[in-house]
């Protein structure tokens, strides 16, 4: 039986490219972590450089989203997907002359994080458009469960691709991944369902690509939403912090990969394909059971077992243990990201949902300041320590979003 969402026109590419995208930012990453590492022998320079590819989500999070807003949403995908191949094939040449120096892999970092950036509104409000009303959820869980999928697929292939081929070949493989993100989102497939919208609402096609023509992009209104929607605050807040404390924990792994587990960059791609493949478990049961009606507390539900998971993954004397609270982790991480992102734009007005998703990127924007502290704390007192401490107070964090009603009844 093919899930409602996949009738709609539209939605069949848009997931084909945003888990290829996916698939290519996951190599991406185990690529440039486990180079850094291998030239600086440093956790804190691997959080520098993680932290770069993040930066732009902080500083063009909201603009970009409020491009989003005006611009054709499947030409901006198509856009960032593309520029992406012609920066991944300029990364593979560098690779190929020994140039991959760090303040080099700082700088692709950052221009990867800026085309991110960008793809990420454009994809979040396109899919809420095409699916949205009482299956936005399973529509967003759809799409997730893809870019998780082909995470954990990326993973397991970027680990034993720097293995076997190196480093400007596992580039140069990556960038026709990225290709196919970019022709994707223009398969259209299915037919419209009726109950796939709610009644009034504008057709899938129109309503996902192209959002209403305004006179210009509203970038002053756009970086006042979240002074004027206290729904969107309390949510940018959460997950600014879970940010910090949970999904931050990524810029340890190669750490605990080389040092702490001892099993190279194979293990490390096996590690984060884990990780990844439990965050496809958790938007597979997302997608089936819809947590429509309760989305806060299964928000605030996640962001606890998301903290403990990562403690006890911290504290872990066996590699396989590691392995399961690692897949576990990403199970709560993906339920919490899905979630976050539906109740944004269900308390958003129509016309600034892509504003909403340029909050929600802006927040995950501040995950360099975890990457940082996380590389810099594991530096002086070991990746265990600082890995436990930051599960912690993310469980402690989960604590204090649970005292808010507000957050624990939304809808």
């Amino acid at each position: 039986m093919v899930p409602a969402p996949f009738t709609i026109p539209g939605f069949a590419g848009l997931w084909v490219s945003a888990s290829s995208a996916s698939f290519a930012r996951i190599v991406t990453q185990v690529a440039l972590s486990w180079i850094t590492l291998e030239a600086t022998g440093s956790p804190f320079v691997v959080g520098v450089v993680a932290a770069a590819r993040m930066s732009p989500q902080l500083v063009i999070g909201i603009p970009a989203g409020a491009l989003a807003d005006w611009l054709d949403r499947r030409l901006l995908i198509a856009a960032s997907n593309g520029l992406s191949v012609v920066l991944l094939l300029v990364t593979a040449g560098l690779a190929a002359g020994s140039l991959l120096t760090t303040p080099v892999l700082i700088g692709v970092s950052v221009l990867y994080g800026v085309l991110d950036t960008v793809r990420m509104s454009a994809t979040q409000s396109y899919v809420y458009g095409l699916v949205r009303g009482s299956r936005a959820n399973s529509g967003m869980a759809l799409t997730n469960f893809g870019t998780q999928l082909f995470s954990t697929i990326g993973g397991l292939a970027g680990g034993y691709a720097l293995e076997w081929f190196g480093s400007p070949i596992t580039f140069g493989l990556i960038a026709v991944a990225a290709l196919v993100a970019t022709a994707a989102p223009f398969i259209q497939s299915g037919s419209p369902e009726p109950s796939a919208r709610e009644p009034g609402q504008a057709p899938a096609s129109v309503a996902g690509d192209r959002p209403p023509r305004r006179p210009g992009v509203d970038f002053g209104r756009a970086m006042t939403l979240v002074a004027r929607n206290r729904m969107l605050t309390i949510l940018a807040l959460a997950i600014i912090l879970a940010e910090i404390f949970g999904f931050a924990s990524q810029t340890l792994l190669p750490t605990f990969a080389r040092d702490v587990f001892d099993v190279g960059a194979s293990g490390l791609g096996i590690m984060m394909a884990v990780r990844s493949a439990g965050g496809t478990l958790g938007l597979l049961l997302l997608s089936r059971f819809g947590a429509e009606g309760r989305s806060g507390l299964v928000f605030v539900v996640g962001a606890a077992a998301f903290g403990l998971a990562l403690l006890l993954f911290a504290v872990s004397p066996f590699y396989a243990l590691a392995l399961v609270l690692l897949g576990l982790s990403g199970l709560c991480a993906s339920i919490m990201d899905t979630l976050g992102q539906t109740l944004m734009q269900r308390n958003a007005d129509e016309h600034e949902r892509g504003a909403a998703m340029g909050l929600w990127v802006f927040s995950i924007g501040f995950g360099p300041v975890g990457h940082l502290t996380l590389g810099a704390a594991a530096s002086a007192v070991g990746a265990p320590l600082a890995q436990a401490v930051s599960g912690l107070l993310l469980f402690l964090v989960a604590g204090l979003m649970a005292l808010n009603a507000q957050l624990r009844r939304a809808r």
